[in-house]
C-alpha cells in the first residue's frame, strides 16, 4: 500500500500538490485539512489518526514527539529543503524511498539537502 502524506505547515503547499500530481501520492498540507497554525502534537494527533506520515522541516520537536508516540504511522523529515524547488525536489526523492522501505510505521525517514537519505527507528 502506497504511503500517505501530511504536509507540515513549514513546508509549501506546492509540495502536496506536486507528489499528488506528479508521483501519485495521497498527499495533503495542514492547510487543505484545517490544521494551519495547529501545534506538533495536535498535527501528529491527526496524522495518527488518519494514517499519514507528518512530512516536515522540523526535525527536533517531531522527533521528541514521534518517541514519545511509537505507533506513529512514520516521520518524514527534509533537512536543508530552503526555497520550492529544493522542497519539491527532495519531497519527491523522499516519498519514493518511503514508499520503496519494507516498513513505515515507527520509522523516520530523512533526507538532507545533498539527498543523502536515511531510515532508522526512534529511542
Amino acid at each position: 500500500m502506497a504511503p500517505r502524506f501530511l504536509i507540515d505547515e513549514n513546508l509549501s503547499p506546492r509540495l502536496a500538490h506536486h507528489l499528488r500530481l506528479v508521483h501519485g501520492y495521497d498527499a495533503v498540507h495542514v492547510r487543505d485539512v484545517g490544521l494551519l497554525g495547529a501545534t506538533d502534537e495536535k498535527v501528529l494527533s491527526w496524522a495518527i489518526e488518519a494514517d499519514r506520515i507528518v512530512v516536515t522541516a522540523n526535525s527536533a520537536d517531531f522527533r521528541s514527539l514521534g518517541a514519545a508516540r511509537p505507533n506513529h504511522p512514520g516521520l518524514a523529515i527534509l533537512r536543508d529543503a530552503v526555497g520550492q524547488a529544493r522542497q519539491l525536489a527532495l519531497g519527491s526523492l523522499l516519498a519514493n524511498a518511503i514508499d520503496a522501505a519494507r516498513s513505515q510505521r515507527g520509522r523516520v525517514f530523512e533526507i538532507d539537502g545533498k539527498g543523502n537519505f536515511r531510515d532508522y527507528g526512534l529511542p
